[in-house]
């Protein structure tokens, strides 16, 4: 799959003539049609937390409440849930809203547990944590597209025919054809519709699905693990 494949196939569907390079023609029509495949891989790139761009990062803490550098450069959304101290063995609860967090600091009492909020482009966490532990997180990357040797997405455009997308290329291939019909004032509306019950497929099969019980309650076919509290509890 590459960028040159992408177009490729999107012009044989729509019924124009296939471009043998892309990046570097001057051709109108091709400058159009890499422009959409640009357009395509962003938008769809935010319709879901992909696996391929689902991404984890660690940090260790400085002293002091905001964390300058603990925000990848391709970061675009944090996945809920997934914030925790390692070190101390506990989530990170948030994200605060802009009220809660000012509450928090107008209050004489602080939190038991650490939460955190994000704002200019830093993490603030509350209470301020110690020097050198270790946090983690999963986030969606705003980049989701790579050269052919990329084993993982490094870059949010296609720079060469032969970049690679992190998506799915038959999602890219139809959002191209149903833009491109688009653009040039075609009925576009059985391709749009097609492209949307492909994304909608992807959208409920990636990452995999949990078993829906629809009887019993799963917690009562097999034995459940041990339960601890919160923290370090050193024996």
């Amino acid at each position: 799959m590459s960028l040159l494949t992408i177009i490729q196939d999107a012009s044989d569907r729509i019924g124009i003539v296939r471009p043998s390079a892309v990046t570097g023609s001057a051709d109108h029509q091709v400058r159009n049609l890499l422009a959409l495949a640009q357009q395509e891989g962003k938008e769809l790139a935010r319709r879901g937390s992909w696996q391929t761009i689902t991404k984890e990062t660690t940090f260790l803490t400085t002293a002091a409440e905001t964390q300058t550098n603990a925000l990848p450069a391709d970061y675009d959304r944090m996945i809920p849930g997934t914030f925790y101290n390692r070190t101390q063995k506990r989530i990170v609860t948030g994200p605060l809203t802009a009220q809660e967090y000012a509450d928090y600091k107008g209050r004489l009492t602080s939190l038991v547990y650490e939460a955190f909020r994000i704002r200019g482009n830093s993490i603030l966490i509350l209470p301020t944590p110690t020097a050198n532990e270790t946090m983690a997180f999963e986030y969606v990357s705003k980049y989701w597209a790579g050269t052919s040797a990329d084993t993982a997405s490094t870059a949010a455009a296609f720079a060469a025919d032969s970049d690679q997308a992190f998506l799915d290329e038959e999602a890219m291939t139809l959002g191209v054809v149903w833009r491109y019909l688009r653009s040039r004032g075609l009925d576009y509306g059985e391709a749009f519709a097609a492209y949307e019950r492909h994304v909608a497929q992807l959208l409920g099969r990636d990452g995999g699905a949990r078993t829906l019980y629809m009887g019993a309650r799963a917690d009562t076919r097999v034995p459940r693990a041990p339960q601890v509290p919160d923290g370090n509890w050193p024996l």
